[in-house]
């Protein structure tokens, strides 16, 4: 028991083969010694009728241990073809979940849309006196995931649990590379931790047991933290990344406005 639970997963497989081979070579084996020492008995009978049944009972032994063996090395070819049928599934739901999390993260708006949206967001605020606040959620994809098929579900993944955990009127944006932005329309700082503590909750699940990812949730609201839309924004641009984009730029357009 000890030799096989050290044996490792990928050679099962391989193993069970050959026990099943060596479940067959014994069987053929000791039936053909069996029936070695079953003929000189079944042929030296001198009566017709026990020659004839002593014969047949002698064939069908014979034909009834290539038939288990038979049977033992088909019922084997049919679970390595079941087997491989389950993994050539599990691949095609594999790439086809890869391909919805990239369709799903080409569809979301960039920094460009989210710079142009928060402007107007901060606009119409200023005017009617009401809150807006953003969030930004920053993902590292762990190192077991670094394959850019993992990348993709993950951030996918990811996207889709801060979607569900958002109201109608909220909007998520990928900002930069594996960052989120979300634009609350008239929600408070305290509104907003909570709606964070609402995304961590999906992302938790979104990451799994084997934490395909970390992320980490940053808020900033107007006017209680920025008394500005143009603070606001550079606020924003202080949580992002600049390898996502040209940070400097990106201030610079900010300050001339």
């Amino acid at each position: 028991m000890r030799f096989f639970d050290g044996m490792p997963a990928k050679g099962l497989e391989r193993r069970e083969m050959q026990l099943i081979l060596f479940a067959c070579a014994v069987i053929v084996i000791l039936a053909g010694g069996l029936a070695a020492f079953m003929y000189p008995v079944v042929y030296s009978q001198t009566g017709l009728s026990m020659s004839r049944t002593m014969s047949a009972a002698f064939f069908g032994f014979c034909v009834l241990s290539i038939l288990l063996a038979g049977y033992l090395l088909d019922r084997q070819a049919t679970i390595a073809r079941l087997r491989q049928q389950i993994r050539d599934e599990r691949k095609k739901t594999s790439e086809a979940l890869v391909m919805a999390s990239a369709e799903l993260l080409q569809a979301l708006p960039n920094f460009s849309s989210f710079q142009d949206q928060l402007s107007m967001e901060c606009r119409r605020h200023t005017a009617t006196k009401q809150n807006l606040s953003v969030l930004i959620v920053s993902t590292k994809i762990n190192q077991n995931q670094l394959e850019p098929s993992h990348s993709i579900s993950s951030l996918g993944d990811a996207a889709i649990a801060i979607t569900r955990k958002l109201r109608g009127e909220d909007s998520v944006y990928l900002v930069a590379s594996n960052h989120f932005g979300v634009i609350l329309p008239g929600i408070d700082r305290a509104a907003a931790q909570r709606i964070s503590a609402r995304l961590k909750e999906g992302l938790d699940d979104a990451a799994g047991v084997s934490n395909r990812f970390t992320y980490k949730i940053d808020s900033i609201s107007y006017p209680e933290q920025a008394s500005s839309a143009r603070d606001l924004e550079l606020a924003v641009t202080d949580f992002l990344p600049e390898n996502g984009f040209n940070q400097t730029a990106v201030r610079g357009v900010l300050t001339t406005k």
